[in-house]
């Protein structure tokens, strides 16, 4: 069996594992990106009062 062959025939079972991966990498990446905005909107502003929780994290 050659690595073309096994290539040919489990490239299903390599290619899927990694899209979920990667996609939960870009996904967490893009909550981190968020995170920068949160409770800063225009619409929502306002102080937090002391102990208390963001309002998603």
């Amino acid at each position: 069996i050659t690595m073309l062959q096994l290539i040919r025939d489990y490239w299903v079972h390599i290619l899927v594992p990694m899209g979920f991966v990667f996609g939960c990498y870009l996904d967490k990446r893009n909550d981190e990106k968020l995170t920068a905005f949160r409770n800063k909107s225009m619409l929502f502003q306002r102080e937090l009062r002391p102990n208390e929780e963001v309002t998603w994290k």
